[in-house]
């Protein structure tokens, strides 16, 4: 059975995409170009948030004000393969379950009212179609900690915390298509900051 979406597309009435196990995977090391591109920096995107969300002048962090949801936002720019966008968790609040719920959406966020943001990304928001995100583990979701996530041409998403070994996360990305970063300041995460970016090649 399909339900209308609040963006306007049918979605499946289930979704699986929040619940894969991390894998453990060979470290990646260089993306497909030929070298760094001249990308500008990647920020928070200024109008598609949820409504718990306080941004900065910079654009760089954000925080969730109340409650433990009503906290999607968006990168202001498509990112490219292999291109990390890097995190740090500025503030964790007790008394919450769950945490932080990362991953990319094909879907310009200038072209989402942020009115009919649902309020999780999972499974709300993966349930529509061109949204990919999976919840971080709890226990990776300490004040201080950096994490890093990326995706690879053929559709895997990987992450690293603090510089470890990297992990499959979960995979089935269209990357044929403009990819924009999704990160939800869920549960136990209520403030983040986009870090400087990094471009590896393969």
């Amino acid at each position: 059975m399909k339900y209308p979406d609040s963006l306007g597309g049918p979605f499946p009435s289930t979704s699986h995409r929040c619940h894969h196990k991390p894998k453990r995977c060979l470290p990646i090391q260089y993306g497909s170009a030929g070298g760094p591109l001249p990308l500008s920096p990647l920020l928070f995107h200024p109008n598609a948030k949820g409504s718990q969300i306080v941004m900065d002048l910079t654009q760089k962090t954000v925080k969730r004000q109340a409650s433990f949801c009503n906290a999607i936002t968006f990168s202001n720019r498509p990112i490219v393969l292999y291109e990390q966008v890097r995190l740090k968790i500025t503030k964790k609040q007790c008394c919450w379950s769950g945490a932080l719920r990362l991953g990319f959406c094909a879907k310009d966020p200038s072209r989402i009212n942020p009115d009919n943001l649902p309020k999780y990304a999972c499974p709300d928001l993966v349930a529509q179609s061109g949204f990919w995100a999976k919840a971080l583990p709890e226990e990776f979701a300490n004040e201080g900690s950096v994490i890093a996530f990326w995706v690879d041409k053929k559709g895997r998403v990987f992450y690293r915390i603090n510089e470890s070994s990297p992990m499959l996360f979960f995979s089935g990305v269209r990357t044929a298509e403009p990819l924009w970063a999704l990160i939800d300041v869920y549960g136990l995460t209520r403030g983040v900051q986009l870090l400087g970016k990094i471009v590896k090649k393969t």
